[in-house]
């Protein structure tokens, strides 16, 4: 008896050493993969580099801890990101599955003809996913973050969670679905305008066609827009303040890199944002006044409990308007190139 004990005791001894030196050897592929992306970016002219790499999550899974993550492109117009603490795990059966998680800064800085610049998350929870084909290209990303500070372009901007995700749909032309929500976005005192600095939801689902190719921002930017890049919403929903949209449309950009674009759906709550823009200076009295006049004979009223605008809403020539009638302007993204 004593002699079976000790067989059965060596067998699973022998089993769990057998499964560590298979993750052992696994989790030296995944460290030798980081190693050939960082030479395969150095031989593109980019530094992919980190202070330090540490193994983990034995038993169940793969998983590797950068600290000091940097990645960038060193050009005149190039850009730098930036992750405090980087943690990836893989399933041991799934090489093409790789979900992250965000610890502390994270930042991306680039620059261009005006100078450098820069944006910067702190989240208080941040995780991402990323799957990837055979040949190792993006099929679809997602992230989830919760607690979300924003620093630098972005400063003052916080939400409790943002949730972004992206899917390849084509190839010719290059063709994304997106979707992003955005839920409890506060915005910074700069910002506060007539609807106040808190958004409760921002809800987009869409389609995005167009390359994005360039050495900075505004050339991607303006590439895009040459090319014929536009984001076909499929659903829009807004709420800020009194007001509240939904609908569908669509986005691009003009040549002086201001909004340009259609959207058609409901609006709740027109009165109270025309109210908030007089009590903001935005507009006088008179105008107000001649604008709810103008929207009170396109209400209309479904099954809800209050009447609402049909859109048009439209982005175009540097205004926002309603049924072709003008509510504040539209400033551009930067200053267009001379």
């Amino acid at each position: 008896m004593r002699l079976r004990f000790v067989f059965l005791a060596g067998a699973i001894l022998g089993g769990l050493l057998g499964y560590y030196a298979v993750w052992s050897l696994l989790i030296g592929r995944v460290e030798a993969a980081v190693l050939a992306f960082q030479s395969t970016q150095r031989a593109q002219g980019r530094d992919f580099s980190f202070v330090s790499m540490q193994r983990g999550g034995f038993p169940y899974r793969l998983s590797l801890r950068l600290d000091g993550v940097a990645w960038s492109e060193p050009k005149a117009t190039g850009w730098r990101a930036e992750a405090e603490t980087l943690v990836a795990h893989q399933q041991l059966w799934s090489s093409q599955h790789i979900v992250f998680e965000l610890f502390g800064r994270q930042a991306f800085t680039w620059r261009d003809g005006s100078g450098s610049h820069g944006l910067s998350l702190v989240p208080e929870r941040g995780r991402a996913s990323l799957v990837l084909d055979g040949a190792d290209r993006w099929l679809r990303f997602a992230a989830d973050i919760q607690g979300a500070r924003f620093g630098d372009a972005l400063q003052g901007f916080e939400a409790q969670r943002l949730q972004l995700h992206l899917r390849q749909a084509g190839n010719v032309p290059p063709m994304q679905d997106v979707a992003l929500q955005v839920n409890g976005l506060s915005l910074p005192a700069s910002l506060d305008g007539p609807l106040g600095r808190q958004v409760q939801e921002l809800n987009l689902i869409g389609r995005q066609t167009g390359p994005w190719v360039g050495n900075s921002l505004e050339d991607t930017l303006g590439g895009w827009r040459d090319a014929g890049g536009i984001v076909e919403f499929s659903n829009v929903v807004l709420h800020w303040g009194a007001v509240q949209l939904s609908g569908d449309g669509s986005l691009t950009i003009d040549k002086q890199f201001r909004p340009l674009g259609a959207m058609g759906g409901k609006l709740l709550g027109a009165a109270a944002g025309i109210d908030a823009l007089v009590a903001a200076g935005k507009m006088q009295p008179r105008e107000a006044a001649a604008a709810k006049a103008a929207l009170a004979s396109l209400h209309k009223q479904d099954q809800g409990p209050e009447p609402y605008l049909p859109l048009p809403l439209t982005a175009q020539d540097g205004k926002l308007s309603i049924a072709n009638v003008p509510l504040f302007p539209l400033e551009p993204l930067f200053s267009a190139k001379k």
